[in-house]
């Protein structure tokens, strides 16, 4: 029975073991506990490489979407849409300075998903009613090519969501995070893959339309929908 109670002990403890192990990878993986906790100057690395992963993370992102809301912004005006191309110009004024709360990246994220319905209408509306309105080819292309050029920035992110995804913002914050960066990286880990789901199927609509009105379509911006 001791025997019995023993193995069952060190079976437990081996488990442990290996999840915490495997914790670890994963953390190592985007900078995140890499230093060695038992000294002071491991353990500001560890706390160094996790906060220029996270930061990293964050220019990456804010440089997508500001490409997006550049490609939205002319997409609306080439269209005549003047209302939605300001709105666009002032969700890209939200991440123009500084680290951006989750409450400015959830702004921008509601005005991009706003701005892909009204195009995408307008895509519809005048390819099924024929509109003669005139269309500004140039600014038009120039939209597909930001447009394109933000799918694919948000695409690379990807391969670096995934395991913070799984962390908690205290867990990030026991990484030497500072809070508002984050709650900024688990607001990007949960919402950028619906986003970019969603971009990309507004910047397929865009480019359909393109084609179909004999408008120059940028290469990056049909690579950007390869994937999808």
């Amino acid at each position: 029975m001791k025997t019995r109670i023993v193995s069952t002990a060190l079976l437990a403890t081996g488990l442990l073991v290996s999840s915490a192990a495997f914790a670890q990878l994963n953390l190592q993986q985007f900078g995140i506990g890499g230093g060695n906790s038992s000294g002071n100057g491991a353990g500001n690395a560890g706390a160094a490489a996790s906060s220029d992963g996270i930061s990293q993370l964050l220019q990456n992102y804010v440089g997508a979407n500001q490409q997006v809301l550049s490609g939205q912004s002319s997409l609306a005006s080439a269209m005549g849409l003047s209302s939605a191309a300001s709105q666009a110009q002032q969700a890209s004024g939200l991440l123009s300075g500084g680290t951006p709360s989750v409450s400015q990246l959830s702004q921008v994220g509601s005005t991009q998903q706003s701005l892909s319905q009204t195009l995408t209408q307008a895509f519809a509306s005048r390819s099924s009613s024929g509109s003669s309105k005139p269309i500004d080819k140039q600014a038009f292309s120039n939209g597909l090519a930001s447009l394109g050029q933000g799918v694919s920035q948000y695409s690379s992110l990807q391969s670096s969501l995934g395991s913070i995804g799984q962390m908690s913002p205290s867990s990030l914050l026991q990484s030497g995070m500072n809070p508002q960066s984050a709650q900024a990286a688990s607001y990007i880990a949960q919402s950028a893959p619906g986003q970019l789901q969603s971009l990309a199927s507004t910047l397929s609509a865009a480019v359909q339309y393109a084609t179909s009105h004999g408008i120059s379509v940028p290469s990056i911006a049909a690579s950007a929908l390869k994937g999808f």
